[in-house]
């Protein structure tokens, strides 16, 4: 039975239980490398020392990934200048030693805190740019009520080409951005230290390049074919008269 739910749901079930009657797990040691119900959890929960050294996560399926692949030590700092999981050996003797090291609970704290400032500074951004676009589509509508009668319907359609043409431009920009949204949106889900730092290398390649995005540029190339065309049109109804 508990082979179907570890099947069906999903479940992180317990290590410890007996194979017919497995629990589903509370919590995950990452030193023991072994999940655990509310019964056998409760000797890392009261014994100090195993409280003390032995990191608990949410239940999770570990794989190999709690330890360090060099030095085969428990992860347990996180590396804020290469944005990696560490052990104590990486931390205090190797390339990492003068690094800016935390454990997890912090970095995951500091870090939470860049993605929501991050975030916001995005949203300001992709505000600003909106508002550009819209005075840029106003600014055309203006002039294109300066034209002659006889070029209204040609210039109409151009428009229209120009503006599609910017909006799937500004709208490609923004693939960056949205992808950047959703990367923090699930990183700032995660409650989980160890999985919230295992994910955010990546948020943080999505975020800057969100930042390096300049949606205005979106703007230029149909700008400049939007305008030629409208003086090709006018110096031919000129060679006409």
């Amino acid at each position: 039975m508990s082979d179907n739910i570890q099947k069906d749901s999903q479940v992180i079930l317990c290590d410890m239980c007996t194979e017919e009657d497995r629990k589903p797990a509370r919590k995950t040691c990452m030193k023991c490398e072994i999940s655990m119900c509310v019964q056998h959890l409760q000797a890392h929960l009261t014994t100090p020392i195993l409280l003390q050294t032995h990191p608990l996560t949410d239940p999770m399926a570990l794989c190999g990934t709690t330890k360090c692949p060099q030095h085969g030590k428990l992860l347990e700092y996180y590396c804020l200048d290469d944005l990696t999981c560490v052990c104590v050996s990486c931390a205090i003797e190797d390339q990492h030693r003068l690094h800016n090291m935390k454990t997890f609970s912090t970095a995951h704290k500091e870090l939470m805190e860049k993605l929501n400032a991050e975030q916001q500074a995005l949203l300001v951004k992709t505000d600003d740019e909106n508002v550009s676009l819209e005075k840029w589509e106003k600014s055309e509508r203006e002039k294109l009520g300066r034209s002659s009668v006889r070029l209204i319907e040609a210039v109409t359609n151009l428009r229209d080409i120009a503006l599609t043409s910017v909006q799937s431009s500004v709208s490609a920009r923004m693939v960056s951005i949205k992808t950047s949204r959703s990367s923090m949106q699930a990183a700032q889900k995660e409650k989980d230290s160890f999985r919230f730092l295992q994910m955010y290398s990546q948020v943080h390649q999505d975020v800057e390049k969100a930042k390096a995005v300049d949606l205005r540029k979106g703007l230029e190339p149909a700008t400049n074919r939007y305008g030629n065309n409208v003086f090709l049109l006018l110096l031919d109804e000129y060679k006409s008269h």
